[in-house]
């Protein structure tokens, strides 16, 4: 059994920022420090968790993907074979417009320049067992973990990114672990009718979730160009390729638009940029949601509003940013979070990728106290921007 952390729910709730949901308490620019609960009761009982001094450790615990990916032969599905668009040369895909990423070069210079804080083991969280469907009339959205959520609208049941395994890595046994438990139970999920990958990281595209999936649920899949073969390589099936502004009907009046995003895909050697990345829109009759997966900031958000409207719900990445200059071009940061909000026009967002994978730089809760501080700054009211803890749920209004 995985330690609690020392700290029971109901406090964790306090110190994590329960009721008003103040996180800035958590931020390190404010403090020099990550505070960390220490084992009792009551909001005051913390210490300061700095960097660990054995960084070479912390990056093999994290990243040994780099050295152990071609002993495992994971060289990925083979690359998508289609006609060249604005964002296809007949060979690799591309951003539109282009965000150059660091190399590898830069990779390494990352992971030795130092400055990262140390997350705690583990940290327990209540999961939620959801309801079979929403209200009449109502968007209901739960975080599961990471870039996980349960969107349930119009009788449909769609799950974003799916991930229920220990470990985002293409082995079981090394690469980055989780650090709380998944906000639904497996066996508690919900029948599911879709699932949506944004793209084919194993922290985004996680094959022994997805064939779980698979088997009980038959769900239709769908993602961007290129990965139905990552799909049929993981024995799942009912996969679609999507490219950007690519439609599919679910039922009940749903319909799943596939638009862009900019990041990049990979799953091993080889095989950069071979399989197409996105975002998604959730269109019923009750409203709409968003979905950005993976991004940095750029002006597909303000594309997507022009196209498709602005959504009821978006959700949006808010970790996985530090250091920023290696980060942006693929992740955004709290406070670009809070500027594609505004972009997309959302009534209200929810804060994903964060707390639960040890990715970046930042603490654990780092990401939402910085997106306490950039509603602040831009004078938006929390309830508009939420950060749930794993097994949270929001509801629009009926």
């Amino acid at each position: 059994m995985r330690p609690s952390w020392g700290v029971s729910y109901d406090a964790q709730r306090t110190l994590h920022g329960g009721g008003g949901r103040d996180y800035r308490r958590y931020v390190p620019s404010v403090l020099g420090a990550q505070e960390i609960p220490k084992a009792g009761r009551g909001a005051k009982n913390f210490r300061l968790h700095r960097e660990s001094p054995a960084r070479v450790v912390r990056l093999m615990r994290r990243w040994p993907l780099v050295l152990l990916l071609p002993l495992f032969g994971c060289f990925g599905a083979a690359g998508y074979q289609g006609a060249p668009s604005d964002h296809f040369d007949g060979s690799k895909f591309r951003n539109v417009p282009a965000a150059p990423q660091p190399g590898f070069g830069g990779f390494l210079q990352w992971q030795l320049q130092g400055g990262a804080i140390d997350w705690p083991d583990w940290v327990d969280t209540r999961p939620s067992k959801p309801d079979p469907v929403a209200p009449p009339h109502t968007i209901r959205v739960t975080f599961v973990n990471h870039a996980t959520t349960l969107v349930q609208i119009d009788g449909v049941n769609i799950l974003t990114d799916p991930v229920w395994s220990e470990r985002v890595s293409p082995v079981s046994f090394v690469g980055p672990e989780r650090h709380k438990p998944p906000g639904i139970r497996f066996d508690d999920l919900p029948p599911i009718d879709a699932v949506l990958i944004s793209h084919d990281h194993h922290d985004h595209c996680d094959a022994v979730t997805l064939k779980r999936l698979s088997d009980r649920f038959h769900p239709r899949v769908l993602a961007g160009l290129g990965t139905a073969a990552v799909m049929e390589s993981a024995h799942v099936d009912r996969a679609t390729d999507l490219d950007w502004w690519g439609r599919t009907p679910l039922k009940n009046g749903v319909e799943v638009v596939f638009t862009p995003a900019q990041h990049w895909s990979a799953r091993g050697v080889g095989d950069r940029d071979q399989v197409l990345w996105g975002s998604f829109m959730i269109v019923g009759p009750s409203g709409s949601v968003y979905f950005a997966g993976d991004t940095g900031l750029g002006p597909h958000f303000r594309t997507i509003r022009q196209r498709l409207g602005a959504p009821t719900v978006a959700l949006l990445p808010i970790g996985a940013y530090k250091p920023e200059w290696f980060m942006g071009p693929s992740h955004m940061s709290p406070s670009q979070a809070v500027e594609a909000h505004r972009m997309l026009g959302a009534t209200t967002s929810v804060a994903i990728h964060w707390g639960t994978f040890d990715l970046a730089d930042e603490g654990q809760y780092q990401p939402v106290g910085e997106l306490n501080l950039a509603l602040d700054a831009a004078r938006i009211p929390h309830r508009d921007f939420r950060a749930l803890e794993n097994g949270e749920l929001f509801q629009t209004a009926r």
